[in-house]
């Protein structure tokens, strides 16, 4: 019995041997385990040292764990030293590195070298305020300066624009007795010009009353002598007018002879209408226009006593025939015609009458025999007068002296184209203009 007790109670003991030896190395397992991780977190060296125990100490004072007291204390100091509590302590060193640029430099170094370098500049900065204060006041010395001249320019100025002033109050003052000196000189040349021009119509009117009264009393003087007027030629003598005869046509009918030749004066590319006959030769209709001849003819070869002719113009239906009479009031065989040739003439036919025509047209009728003179004479033969002048504006009397002396000379004009017309049809001298000389003529050369 004793012994079936001690061999339960051995049992038991056993089994509680076991269970307790299996329950202790779990404990053991766990112990070991725990003392790894606390090796992790601090090592039996470390814990003796004096931070560790400081930051323990503190860590139980705030009633927290190491790690939860360092990892806050960490996350602060990375609060306060980025602004960034997650940051590590790599990144912040690069990001010091990066703002310091110098490498393995401490924040406390990098801070206190750029105090260092804030105070330099600070000084460097007073210094510079220090030389710009004295700068602004040499500035404002200057500007001081700078005022007390302009105030003296602007006295100087105003003193000058006074004076200019004065000046200008002196030449008005000037100008206006110019002014009223040169209006009464132009006012005493307009009546000295107004007088001399009427002296001047007065006495052109005077010296026309006195040529036509010459004229009247030479034609007196000849009638009383007797003189036939056949010597002159007027309008009516259409046989005076007669230089010559068609002698023949030749079969092509664009060349014409004619009875006169070198003998009669006659000259090479002299031009003569040719009319039927004599009596075809005079104004039509009453009027001062004489009628065209049927054809002009010009003189192209000549022998002593008759001329080969070129037909120039001739009438439809009405040829150039054997007797027909030709006629140039400028050519005349047996006496020289004088001639008053006045005016403007268009010669070439270019629609412009103009004085250098008049002296191309002065050289056709000496050429040919003719003699121009300047006035009316008891032995003019024509009056040739050019396109009739128009009366010139009269200026105003501010005008240029050289507009005012145009003026005279194209009144003057006007006033002798009149006064040659009137003459020649008091004296029953023959008046042509340049349409009729043409018709009589044939045709201006070229």
């Amino acid at each position: 019995m004793t012994i079936t007790i001690i061999g339960i109670l051995m049992i038991g003991f056993l089994i509680t041997s076991v269970v307790f030896y299996s329950k202790m190395t779990n404990a053991e397992g766990k112990v070991l385990n725990l003392t790894d991780t606390y090796k992790e977190i601090v090592k039996p060296s470390e814990r003796e040292a004096d931070n560790v125990r400081i930051a323990l100490q503190a860590a139980r004072a705030e009633g927290k764990s190491l790690v939860d007291f360092l990892m806050t204390n960490n996350r602060a100091l990375m609060e306060l030293a980025s602004g960034n509590p997650d940051l590590t302590i790599d990144q912040l060193r690069n990001r010091v590195a990066e703002l310091a640029g110098v490498e393995g430099e401490s924040m406390t170094q990098t801070i206190t070298r750029l105090n260092t370098l804030v105070s330099t500049r600070e000084s460097e900065l007073a210094s510079m305020r220090e030389r710009f204060d004295r700068l602004q006041a040499d500035v404002d010395a200057e500007m001081q300066r700078i005022a007390t001249i302009e105030g003296g320019i602007k006295k100087t100025v105003d003193e000058a624009d006074s004076r200019v002033k004065d000046y200008g109050r002196g030449v008005d003052e000037l100008r206006t007795r110019v002014e009223g000196f040169e209006t009464r000189i132009q006012r005493q040349v307009d009546s000295d010009r107004a007088r001399y021009e009427q002296e001047i119509r007065d006495k052109e009117n005077r010296i026309a009353e006195l040529n036509q009264q010459i004229l009247v009393l030479q034609d007196q003087v000849r009638r009383l002598r007797g003189e036939s007027v056949h010597n002159r030629v007027t309008p009516m003598d259409e046989f005076a007018l007669v230089d010559g005869e068609v002698a023949a046509v030749e079969p092509a009918g664009d060349v014409a002879v004619i009875t006169i030749g070198r003998r009669d004066k006659l000259v090479i590319g002299m031009t003569f209408s040719v009319y039927g006959s004599a009596s075809e030769i005079r104004p039509a209709d009453g009027s001062q226009n004489y009628r065209p001849g049927k054809a002009v003819i010009e003189v192209i070869s000549m022998d002593d006593s008759s001329a080969r002719c070129r037909v120039v113009r001739s009438s439809r239906g009405n040829p150039v025939i054997a007797g027909d009479v030709i006629a140039n009031p400028v050519y005349d065989p047996h006496k020289t015609y004088n001639f008053v040739v006045f005016g403007d003439f268009d010669v070439n036919r270019d629609g412009v009458a103009t004085p250098y025509e008049r002296d191309a047209l002065v050289a056709v009728i000496e050429r040919w025999g003719g003699k121009v003179i300047d006035d009316i004479t008891g032995d003019l033969d024509f009056v040739v007068l050019g396109r009739r002048p128009t009366n010139p504006l009269q200026p105003a009397p501010n005008a240029p002296r050289s507009v005012y002396d145009e003026y005279l000379r194209l009144k003057r004009q006007v006033d002798r184209y009149h006064e040659l017309f009137e003459e020649a049809q008091a004296s029953s001298i023959p008046v042509l203009n340049e349409n009729r000389l043409r018709t009589l003529i044939g045709e201006f050369p070229r």
